[in-house]
């Protein structure tokens, strides 16, 4: 039997206030661009223009769906086509 799989595109990005990283869905922090609120200083910021880093993750699943195992699958290139 073939194993189960799920994907999750992330953005890292860290607070341009106080360094604090982050990692949130990348539909979020880069496609809708959304504010944050930084846990650590409590400022507000946006991760679109912040973001260090893009990658793929892979999910490998048990037969009952819960994650057994995360993968880095491949870095995603930004809007410019660069890493």
């Amino acid at each position: 039997m073939e194993q189960k799989r799920a994907f999750l595109d992330i953005t890292v990005s860290l607070c341009p206030y106080c360094g604090a990283p982050y990692a949130d869905a990348s539909w979020y922090a880069s496609e809708l661009g959304c504010d944050v609120e930084c846990g650590v200083c409590g400022r507000t910021w946006n991760p679109k223009a912040s973001k260090v880093d893009r990658i793929l993750l892979e999910f490998l699943l048990d037969e009952n769906g819960k994650v057994i195992e995360v993968k880095k699958k491949k870095r995603m290139r930004n809007e410019r086509g660069v890493d």
